[in-house]
């Protein structure tokens, strides 16, 4: 199979996942391309199969449970049995192993069988003096993936390097025929006009102690990590007290008979994910010396947890050894911020919402940020706000490594065309960074912003184009709009276990109502291992001050805009989705009506690239 089948098959399985409302990230779109191929079934067989399988175990997608939707359903629910094994000298290219050394065949012997041992033995006897050093330049300059490569691909659908790839367009991108649609709106629409005048608003960020590109990190001591985790528990012990009339939270370990309320972090029993018999409550060092306790739900009609999450509970702890919850607090998000729009502040705001990675997934061919600018350059918003990743880690050009220019030079020529092609429309652009940015080696969040060198400082970029940290709370005319970059829906998706029914919120909207109710951009402790948790800068940037008019969460989850608790959300999707083209966001925002209800003052919609 060649990589265009196997890319087409990948697509079939995510547009699959995409009718039931769910996105799959890479890894996990790769598990089932392989269990479609072992059982041979089509997309919607397997999903099909998959959806069956986790609703009656009430299973998350993930590479743990299909592993056991492999073992335990697959077999027994699919007629065709798996195929033998493909053979390791098949899966070889030709003029890959002319130019193995010996070195390299015992290294592929050991993985083979005795009858591929004894091709392995001829091959070595071929082998001049020549063919040992051909084959191992050949073999360090690049080429174990064509080497070892298990897609059974042939020489011919090889033959194309990074570097020719990089410049050439994404077929499946480039023959889209869907481009300017919409596929969702919110509010009232009708009357909306949607292209501005450009007024060139100022924008601003909220708190005035901003994250740095010069900020220190790597240098988190473990007292002051635990300093910052114990600070977490009590500051929203000390919410739910006002909140609910506690007079004083009860020490967890403490045996009691009658009820009590009690307050701690949501944490598991032992490395892995999260379930209703592992879960564990830890306290306060004030109010519980910090110790932990096995928590009970079984009293509980609906719940929705995930490890990080701060919860008051009511129940009974007669042992001292676990505490049997009969309530969960109810949380609550901060207050909205009541700034004043100045005198001379626009009524209208409206805004362009983008997020990388800004090219398709097999090239490094830029046409969907160029179609993203004609977009901006026709509506000419007041306000862009562009997310990363440009140079995404996640490209296969970038990871076959055979580039002709930097990853600093290819971003830069990103940046420069943006201010350019948006200098004379009255637009402010920010732009803030993204950890799978490979030209940003600060890997950890909070994420400082992209550090430009001072050449491109001048003309298109200075006036108009800002660079902001992630995550970062923007004030615009009045409008506080928190924005960050990290997909924290889909790792708390990963994470949580609920039951029962959550009022009127579906998953998605119990997600954001997570990252609200906890005051934070990123709630999950620990996180997940890609990202790179600061708690010293975490609790510097990463905690809210006010509860924003409109937050932006990007995710590979399905695209949305929702009114929370009074707060417009809004998860623009992604420019470009794997080969093909993805969506962006557009929101008109009535600035004077925004202190009521923020998200009935707002307006927008989702279109396609």
């Amino acid at each position: 199979m060649n990589l265009e089948q196997t890319e087409s098959i990948l697509e079939d399985l995510a547009n699959e996942f995409d009718l039931f409302g769910e996105r799959v990230n890479e890894d996990e779109l790769k598990k089932m391309l392989e269990l479609s191929l072992s059982y041979h079934i089509d997309a919607n067989c397997i999903v099909n199969n998959w959806m069956a399988f986790s609703s009656s175990r009430k299973m998350e997608l993930t590479l743990e449970n299909l592993q056991l939707f492999d073992r335990e359903w697959l077999p027994k629910k699919v007629s065709t049995p798996k195929t033998p094994k493909q053979k390791l000298m098949s899966r070889i290219a030709v003029d890959s192993t002319n130019c193995m050394n010996e070195e390299q065949l015992d290294m592929i012997g050991s993985y083979a069988t005795p009858e591929e041992k004894k091709q392995i033995a001829q091959m070595k006897r071929h082998l001049t003096p020549e063919d040992q050093s051909a084959g191992r330049k050949k073999f360090v300059a690049g080429n174990r993936d064509a080497i070892l490569s298990t897609s059974g691909s042939s020489p011919s659908t090889r033959s194309t390097t990074p570097s020719t790839r990089s410049t050439t367009p994404s077929a499946k991108f480039s023959s889209r025929s869907n481009a300017g649609d919409v596929v969702l709106t919110f509010g009232d629409s009708q009357n909306v006009t949607w292209p501005g005048q450009g007024l060139g608003v100022p924008v601003k960020q909220l708190s005035s102690h901003t994250l740095q590109a010069t900020q220190k990190y790597m240098f988190q001591k473990l007292s002051q990590k635990a300093f910052v985790l114990n600070d977490q528990i009590e500051e929203m012990a000390s919410i739910f007290k006002n909140l609910h009339g506690v007079q004083e939270f009860s020490h967890l370990a403490q045996p009691t008979q009658d009820p009590v309320y009690v307050a701690g972090r949501v944490c598991c029993d032992s490395v892995g994910k999260l379930n209703c018999q592992s879960v564990l409550l830890e306290g306060s060092r004030e109010s519980s010396a910090g110790k932990s306790i096995s928590l009970d739900l079984s009293e509980l009609k609906q719940y929705s947890l995930f490890p990080g999450q701060v919860i008051g509970l009511q129940g009974v702890n007669s042992t001292g050894k676990k505490f049997v919850a009969t309530q969960i607090l109810p949380s609550a998000a901060l207050p909205f911020s009541q700034e004043l729009p100045d005198e001379m502040a626009a009524e209208t705001l409206r805004l362009i919402i983008a997020v990388g990675p800004y090219s398709p997934s097999d090239a490094l061919d830029f046409s969907p940020l160029h179609d993203l600018i004609k977009y901006i350059q026709r509506d000419r918003p007041d306000v862009c706000i562009l997310m990363g990743p440009f140079i995404d880690s996640k490209n296969l050009i970038v990871n076959g490594g055979d580039l002709h220019e930097s990853y600093e030079e290819m971003f830069l020529k990103q940046v420069e065309q943006i201010g350019q092609a948006t200098q004379n429309l009255g637009c402010q652009v920010v732009i803030v960074s993204s950890y799978r940015d490979v030209h940003h080696y600060r890997c950890v969040y909070p994420q400082p912003p992209y550090n430009m060198p001072d050449s491109t400082q001048k003309c298109s970029l200075a006036s108009h184009v800002s660079f902001a940290s992630d995550p970062v709370t923007l004030s615009i005319s009045g409008v506080v709009i928190g924005v960050t970059s990290t997909d924290i829906l889909l790792h708390l998706s990963k994470s949580e276990i609920s039951l029962g029914s959550q009022g009127k919120l579906d998953r998605l909207g119990r997600l954001v109502q997570h990252v609200l109710h906890q005051q934070s951009y990123y709630p999950l402790y620990p996180p997940v291992e890609e990202v790179n948790l600061d708690h010293h800068l975490w609790e510097l940037y990463a905690k809210f001050k006010v509860t924003p008019h409109v937050i932006i969460l990007p995710s590979d989850l399905k695209s949305f805009i929702k009114d929370i608790d009074g707060c417009c959300c809004v998860n623009p999707g992604r420019l470009t989705t794997g080969t093909v083209g993805g969506t962006f966001a557009q929101l008109v925002i009535n600035t004077h009506h925004i202190r009521g209800s923020p998200a009935s003052a707002c307006v927008g919609r989702i279109v396609k690239v």
